[in-house]
């Protein structure tokens, strides 16, 4: 049997901006009648640069005068999840095809399909890793590369994974936005040490991309039966990928989307199975002007988008907020045959607690990132 075509390609350095555009490229050039079966890139950033998640408020996330002042790059990817720093040590890896071309029921099948020759490059390394269910690859029980998933309404798909080569810790530690302030440098280190883990941590020594790299397009080959052809973006790909990158990954209209207004004046915060939800809520007397869905969530944004249309100008009742919530629910599973990760009953408790925190002083938990242990925070 034939072995099925893959592109292959390398990048070093690249911007934050121009890393996503040349992403979100590979991912819109996908058809189920394209002469390769996927596209693989393995990449790394400038050092160094922060990427949120498709859902998250990018001012509780980042210390946004930090990054301005040490002059790192900021940007929103089009996968979920949560916000982390990118660069030299960190390997980006984005496979992107088309969701006919693959055999799959839920959307969870598909996290497993392409993390499996990840698992299998950091076995030959000598490093045991497995799949967590939110999607993480974990090694004894610390997180070692996040997943993301995007499909877009044509069936294009888009995997993205950070698999941690290395980490400055204290670097990130200033990137992301946690109140340091209550805690010193070395507790924070270690705190955030317990959680997660690099190869140079597992190993004893550094390991360079190169070697990564030869070892995930050996098993990504073997794992889908797969000829790998190396070749560069063209002249006209860069074009487009420039142009994306103007149109989105470096517009501001992007980039702090998922932003509460400013007459925001409660948030409610609860921790769900799918993902850390953050809820913002405006009120004008008992009246709701406006509802923010934000979050480290992987899916649901037609539900999230459809909730914030439905409750705006709606009045302020717990009865009208849950019949608006379990609708829109209701109909998504409805019409993707599968449940949402986050149950019905969080958002509304997460929608309430907000309103039930309007008019008072509001402030930011910063739980929401990547790499933070949660169990440390206050």
């Amino acid at each position: 049997m034939a072995a099925h075509k893959w592109r292959y390609i390398e990048e070093e350095g690249v911007s934050a901006c121009r890393g996503l555009s040349a992403d979100e490229y590979m991912t819109e050039a996908q058809t189920e009648e394209a002469e390769r079966q996927a596209w693989l890139k393995l990449y790394t950033y400038a050092d160094h640069c922060a990427l949120v998640g498709r859902f998250q408020h990018l001012q509780a996330e980042l210390n946004l005068d930090f990054c301005r002042k040490a002059g790192i790059p900021y940007s929103r990817r089009l996968t979920g999840g949560g916000a982390i720093i990118m660069g030299s040590g960190q390997l980006g890896i984005c496979l992107t095809s088309h969701t006919g071309r693959f055999d799959f029921n839920r959307l969870r099948e598909l996290y497993v399909l392409f993390s499996a020759p990840i698992i299998n490059a950091l076995q030959e390394l000598g490093v045991e890793a497995g799949f967590r269910s939110r999607n993480d690859l974990e090694v004894g029980g610390k997180k070692i590369a996040g997943l993301g998933i995007y499909v877009s309404p044509t069936g294009c798909l888009q995997f993205h994974t950070s698999l941690l080569l290395d980490l400055d810790v204290g670097l990130m530690l200033r990137v992301l936005n946690i109140p340091r302030q209550k805690y010193d440098d070395k507790r924070m280190i270690r705190s955030v040490e317990q959680r997660i883990t690099t190869l140079r941590r597992e190993l004893g020594r550094e390991v360079p991309a190169a070697e990564m790299r030869a070892l995930l397009k050996k098993h990504y080959a073997a794992a889908f039966g797969a000829e790998l052809e190396q070749e560069s973006f063209t002249g006209e790909e860069q074009a487009r990928i420039d142009e994306l990158a103007e149109q989105r990954y470096c517009n501001e209209d992007w980039i702090f989307q998922h932003s509460p207004q400013p007459d925001m004046n409660g948030m409610g915060l609860k921790k769900t199975a799918a993902g850390l939800l953050r809820t913002y809520i405006a009120l004008k007397g008992e009246t709701i002007k406006s509802v923010l869905i934000t979050g480290d969530f992987f899916q649901g944004l037609e539900v999230f988008r459809k909730v914030e249309s439905l409750l705006k100008w709606s009045p302020l009742e717990r009865d009208a907020i849950e019949q608006v919530v379990h609708s829109a629910f209701a109909k998504w599973e409805e019409s993707h045959k599968e449940s949402l990760p986050l149950q019905a009953s969080e958002l509304c408790d997460a929608i309430w607690i907000a309103a039930r925190r309007a008019r008072a002083e509001h402030k930011f938990t910063y739980q929401g990132t990547c790499y933070y242990p949660k169990s440390e925070h206050p």
